[in-house]
């Protein structure tokens, strides 16, 4: 599949979402965005109101990250955290699934909490990460069918936070699972052009990385690497 530095940049969103993230990973993160025209930049709330003040009038998305990373959070707060950021101006959102909850069979309680984000988003695109190398493969299937029928725009593989990567087995049962019927969304360990086309074939049109593997992956593909 061909990908084209252009074409590479508007399906994927960056990131500074570890602990240790400074005040100088978030202006590299907004300046990366500036120059590259990545889709959408995603940072820990407490960043979130110098990332909106550096990229305003930019046309680049400010992502929220809600219940990140654990996901654990009672819905309240993750709800309000939805709110509060959508009031501050955000883009899109990504939020962690109560992982416990699916393991645990609880499914109307994961399904109540993505509808309370979804409705605190008011209507803007809505993520659900569910941190797929955690699950075995029919705990996957629970969480493609809930996030499918839950009114999210997009399932997600991962945080970026697990120990383990997203793998290509993940994308291809979220893929046979989902069936077209939302948008795919590959995050955690994806690291290499090859890993991003063979997903794309498989049907993903987003990506998550970090700042610093899309400023590489983006030298690569100006620099006609493969």
């Amino acid at each position: 599949m061909l990908i084209t530095p252009e074409t590479f940049a508007r399906m994927v969103d960056i990131s500074a979402l570890q602990t240790t993230s400074t005040e100088q990973d978030i202006k590299l993160l907004a300046d990366t965005a500036v120059l590259y025209r990545f889709k959408c930049v995603f940072a820990l709330s407490s960043h979130i109101p110098l990332l909106l003040e550096m990229l305003e009038g930019r046309e680049i998305g400010v992502g929220a990250p809600i219940g990140f990373p654990s996901g654990a959070e009672m819905t309240e707060f993750k709800a309000a955290q939805a709110r509060r950021l959508a009031e501050l101006g955000c883009a899109e959102f990504d939020m962690v699934m109560n992982i416990g909850w699916l393991k645990s069979g609880k499914f109307r309680e994961v399904e109540r909490d993505i509808a309370a984000v979804r409705d605190a988003a008011g209507g803007r695109p809505l993520k659900v990460i569910v941190e797929s190398m955690y699950l075995t493969e029919p705990e996957l299937i629970d969480a493609c069918r809930i996030v499918a029928d839950s009114g999210a725009d997009y399932i997600k593989t991962g945080t970026g936070w697990a120990p383990a990567p997203t793998e290509l087995r993940h994308v291809e049962i979220i893929a046979r699972e989902t069936a077209g019927k939302i948008g795919i969304k590959a995050a955690g360990g994806i690291r290499d052009l090859g890993t991003v086309r063979n997903m794309c074939e498989l049907g993903v049109t987003r990506f998550g990385v970090s700042v610093r593997t899309g400023i590489r992956l983006m030298e690569e593909l100006m620099m006609g690497i493969s």
